[in-house]
């Protein structure tokens, strides 16, 4: 089992803040939650960024068209993250938590083995 944390989470097409995600041995997720300080809770993972729960499985390429389009980061979410279930979890870094968008430093990695 993994516990995962990280700032924001993007669920219901929208964000949230402190999640917390429970995976089994296999990748699926087993729990979510919210609370404070997640990053706290013992034999927690924390990175900082954005976790999307069901990212497209081809996240390099799916990443690169959101890299090449100026949007803040919600509106990108809306269009590239899949139905829940369909895809896989990953964590998006580097963004700009003032103005909500993707900088040349951001990336995405899978929180499975793809």
């Amino acid at each position: 089992m993994r516990k995962i944390a990280s700032n924001l989470l993007w669920q219901d097409s929208r964000l949230e803040r402190d999640p917390l995600l429970t995976l089994d041995d296999e990748g699926r997720i087993l729990s979510l939650d919210h609370r404070p300080a997640p990053d706290r809770e013992p034999f927690t993972e924390f990175y900082s960024g954005c976790m999307v729960l069901s990212f497209p499985r081809d996240y390099r390429t799916e990443f690169d068209l959101m890299m090449g389009e100026d949007a803040p980061l919600g509106e990108l979410l809306r269009q590239h993250v899949l139905p829940p279930g369909e895809g896989i979890p990953a964590i998006i870094s580097g963004v700009d938590y003032d103005t909500m968008r993707l900088t040349p430093r951001s990336a995405i990695r899978p929180l499975i083995k793809v």
